[in-house]
């Protein structure tokens, strides 16, 4: 089974064509509802999850360690459920982390800006030219989120599978191209497109375990092997090595640890003028 990924430029959209697309192929159906369990598991408000799927990082509100910190604990959640078959993700960026994952079908649809501007006047209560420039800034800053958080401007076209214009296309025929394109041959699962996304998923559980004592790991996986990429000064270089290889063997599915530790640059300069 294909795993699907609905984004939209209205997460109203994106929500209505998620949910009759798994209607439709009888899958399960993920979105932002996942997000109260997350706050409970790992001591995140539900607020705060939204805000990291919402808000660029800053001083005033969830700041970049926090930031990257809620990051992970969605993905681990996203990944693990997108590692099982039958599944339409929408409303959790899966779009820019889900990525060499040949049956993973990625979907852009975008709102008729009309509705958009109805919508918008509804929930804010303005006019119809404020709503119009509330639409413009809110899209700027999704633009702006994605290429800040992940390096990849959501708006970009070659992100996706299909991009369908609902100015032009009924959300029912957008559903049904939707439905149809998942049951092409590029989209049927591989050995290989499943050991990928398995593959991301056992990185971003080991990941998970790290951040909150080691914020700068990069971590990759490959069957049970993970590396674990980090920084240390040298005289820290072995007491960071074993602690990151304990907890990295904690998670289920790992089997072997290998840690590569750069030197921290900034940190030992800084110590030198102590």
């Amino acid at each position: 089974m294909a795993v699907i990924i609905v984004s939209s430029d209205s997460l109203s959209t994106a929500a209505h064509i998620a949910e009759q697309t798994a209607r439709g192929l009888n899958y399960r159906c993920v979105g932002r509802e996942i997000l109260g369990g997350l706050g409970k598991r790992y001591g995140a408000s539900e607020e705060k999850l939204h805000k990291t799927l919402d808000e660029l990082p800053s001083f005033f509100g969830v700041r970049a360690r926090a930031h990257a910190q809620c990051m992970a604990y969605i993905e681990e959640a996203v990944l693990a459920r997108l590692s099982e078959d039958g599944a339409v993700c929408h409303g959790l960026a899966a779009h820019l982390y889900v990525r060499g994952v040949s049956h993973a079908l990625k979907a852009r649809v975008l709102a008729d800006p009309s509705e958009i501007i109805r919508e918008t006047m509804k929930q804010k209560g303005v006019s119809p030219e404020k709503a119009a420039k509330i639409a413009k800034h809110e899209e700027a800053l999704r633009s702006r989120w994605s290429i800040e958080i992940y390096r990849s401007d959501e708006t970009a076209s070659s992100l996706y599978d299909l991009v369908i214009n609902l100015s032009r296309v009924a959300p029912e025929e957008a559903v049904r191209m939707i439905v149809e394109s998942s049951s092409h041959p590029r989209f049927r699962p591989t050995t290989y497109s499943v050991k990928c996304i398995n593959d991301m998923a056992l990185a971003s559980r080991v990941r998970v375990v790290l951040l909150a004592l080691f914020p700068d790991v990069v971590v990759e996986a490959d069957g049970v092997a993970v590396v674990i990429e980090t920084a240390a000064v040298p005289r820290e270089k072995e007491k960071r090595i074993e602690a990151i290889e304990k907890l990295a063997r904690s998670v289920p599915g790992v089997g072997h640890v290998e840690v590569r530790v750069a030197n921290d640059m900034v940190r030992q300069a800084a110590e030198s003028f102590r």
